[in-house]
Parts: structure tokens; sequence; C-alpha cells
């Protein structure tokens, strides 16, 4: 209650930054359950926080800065020389300046910490809804064969969305448990139980091991308790005991792949093609979003050009990559991937050079969850499915603003 009359006095004493909050705040709710609204929000955010930020030029330029540039530079020119089009390279591109914006904004936002911390349980409450939707949709009315998030859309988006707020929630449980009441404690925990159920009720097995994993890491390297280290390493593998007993989706689809000798799920096979497509224009790809473009008798002709045999078999096309290391190589050539890879290292290495901020409070232990999680699952689960999609990529800059945010503030305080 103290947080949000805080929060409501500093907004009142700047009316941009109000309305710039108010627009972020929605979008993020929208996020997972609403079309439409989520773009118009998201879009009126950008201009309001550009246009609040040119006028205050409070803030320097700093690393970071130059990083989103050159994340949305690369893109423009995969885009403006796609090897491939007319195809969807330009709405590829826009898909990538709308979640690199998100988080470059808010890095720069200035935002307080009461600020921040309001946008970070927005982003995990919000999530509810839509996951309850989810559930009903799929356990009980039958309209979806699968558990999805409404707005996110295909199981496999919807799980890695929910396995990035499942490790944002178990990263405030471990951080608060000390200084919350009995029943916050209970209301935390059971808020984890209740994503990590979701992610086994869903179909990816990618975005469920990476999200155990994350979930390990966090217990570990944030409990500053025994007790409470054993309680949770107690309760995830009670889950899973839960979860394989009750035959869960996850569990059947994994044990009925290994029957068949199935268990990437013809992935290899499309990773083939990846590699292959990769030689057609090396430099700046084929054009974001034009995997889907490629035919097997390009294919084909690529590989005879090589003077090797070309085996229908061993190729298989799905529409996308299944791996956003090959997605940038394919899409947007040599350049688009070194990009991808300064980026995954300039993320980890800001956590690991930060991490001594999650002693200093709670709520700067679970901003830097939030943002490991998202680093964790997109470049993790990134390997076997498509990530850096739109909601979940989204959401996943969400967190990596709100940390850097968060730790350039508190960088600043001390000099």
């Amino acid at each position: 209650m103290i947080g949000l009359l805080k929060l409501g006095i500093a907004l009142k004493e700047n009316k941009l930054k109000t309305i710039e909050l108010a627009l972020l705040t929605l979008m993020v709710l929208a996020l997972p359950s609403i079309e439409a609204p989520k773009n118009i929000f998201l879009v009126f955010f950008v201009i309001m926080a550009l246009f609040r930020q040119i006028s205050n030029k409070s803030t320097s330029w700093q690393f970071w800065d130059w990083l989103f540039l050159l994340c949305i530079g690369s893109a423009f020119l995969s885009a403006l020389f796609a090897g491939i089009t007319p195809g969807d390279e330009w709405k590829g591109f826009g898909v990538l300046v709308t979640y690199v914006s998100v988080g470059w904004m808010i890095s720069r936002a200035n935002y307080t910490k009461t600020e921040i911390a309001w946008l970070f349980w927005v982003a995990v409450i919000g999530v509810i809804p839509p996951l309850i939707w989810g559930f009903c949709q799929y356990l009980w009315l039958h309209t979806k064969h699968d558990l999805q998030l409404h707005s996110v859309g295909h199981v496999n988006h919807s799980a890695i969305y929910l396995a990035i707020i499942f490790g944002a929630s178990v990263g405030a449980s471990l951080s608060l448990w000390q200084s919350v009441s009995t029943k916050m404690r209970i209301t935390l925990l059971a808020l984890s139980v209740f994503l990590l159920i979701g992610l086994f009720v869903g179909d990816s097995r990618g975005a469920l091991g990476v999200a155990s994993l994350m979930a390990l890491i966090l217990i570990t390297v944030l409990s500053m308790n025994a007790k409470m280290k054993w309680l949770a390493y107690g309760v995830l593998a009670l889950t899973a005991v839960l979860a394989v007993s009750l035959s869960s989706s996850v569990v059947t689809k994994q044990i009925d792949l290994q029957k068949k000798g199935m268990i990437l799920s013809y992935r290899d096979k499309v990773w083939n093609v990846s590699l292959e497509a990769s030689r057609f224009y090396p430099v700046l790809g084929i054009g974001l979003d034009n995997w889907k473009l490629l035919k097997p008798e390009d294919i084909k002709k690529s590989v005879e050009a090589r003077n090797k045999v070309y085996n229908p078999d061993d190729y298989y096309f799905v529409g996308h990559s299944h791996n956003i290391y090959l997605t940038a190589l394919v899409e947007r050539g040599y350049l688009g991937l070194s990009v991808l890879l300064l980026l995954v290292f300039a993320w980890l290495r800001q956590l690991v050079k930060t991490f001594a901020l999650t002693r200093s409070d709670a709520t700067a232990a679970y901003l830097w969850a939030g943002s490991f999680s998202a680093w964790l699952v997109t470049f993790g689960v990134g390997t076997v499915n498509t990530t850096l999609h739109h909601e979940h990529g989204i959401l996943a800059f969400l967190f990596l603003g709100l940390y850097l945010s968060y730790a350039r503030q508190h960088a600043q305080s001390k000099t």
C-alpha cells in the first residue's frame, strides 16, 4: 500500500511519465490476453517514451544503447537487402523493432524503483487470467487441442511465455520469502506451482526442461536460508513426481516420441534445411521471416551444386527453423548471427557483473531473476524452438529493460 502511494505521488508530479507508464501497463496486461489493444498500447508507449526522453535529454548514451541500435540496424540491412524477395522481410523487421524498442525505451526511462517493481508485478500477475482461460478451453470446453494463452497462441509460444514468467515468479518467491507474511508466502508459492503445472500440462518439452533447470539455479543462487532452499527443492520435485504419476501432456508426448524413435520431432531434418539455406546469402541472409519461402527445389539445387547427392528424406519443411541461432544465420546472415551472439554474451555478462545487487534488497533480486529467466528461456529453449517471437520477445526484453534500468540507476546513485 505504501509503495502504491509513493507511486501515485511520483506520477502526479510528472504527467508525461504518468501517461507513458499507463500505456506500458496496459500493454503488458494485454500482452498475453488481447491481440489488437496490446499493439496499439505498445506503439503509443514507444512514441510517448521517445518524446519524453528526447525532451529530457537526461540519460547518457551507454553500451546497451549501442547494442539495441545495432540489433535494429543489422536487421534493417537484412530486410533492405533480403536475398529472397518479395516476402515478409519488412514484417519480420517490424516484429524485431517492436521487442527491441520496448527493452530499449524501458532501459532509458529512469523509472523509480517503485515504478519498476510495479511493471514487474503487472507482467507476472497479468498471465493468470489468460492461463486460467487456457485451462478452461483445453481441459473442459475442449475448444483447444492444447494449452494456449489467448493472445500468444501456439502451444510452444505459450509455453515459452509461461517459462519466463515462471522464472520471475520463483525469483520473487525466493527474494521475498523472509520479509513477507505467511499468507503472502503461500500466495507466492501457489503462483509458482500454478505456472509450473501449466508447463507440465503444455506440450513443450524444451520450455519445461529449461524452466526446471532455471528453477534449480535460482533456488541455489538466491536462497539465503538452508531450510527454504530444501523446501523449494522439495516442492519442485513433488510437482514433477505428480506430473509423471498423472501422465501430464508433456510426459505422455515424450514417451510416445521415444517409442517412435522421434525424440527431436524432425527438428534435425529442419536444421538440415537451415544449414543448407545459410549458403544462399551468407552475409545478410534471405530476409527476416522468410524461412517459410524456402523450397525443396532450392535445397536440392544447392546440394547438387556441391556435387552431393540430394536425399529428400534428410530435409523437412515446416515454415520456420526451430532454432533461434539457425534462424538468425539463414534470415539475417553472418551479420545477424554475430549481433545475436553479442546480445547473448552481453546480457549474460550484465547478469554476472551485477549479481551482487541481489544481496542488496529483494527488489534487485527478483528483477535479476526476471532478467535471468528471460535470458535462459530465450537462448536455451531457442536451441529447439523459435524464441524472440512477438509476445515472448516483448516479455523477454521487458524484463531485460527493467533490470537494466534498475542497474543503471543503482550505478548512478553511487557516483
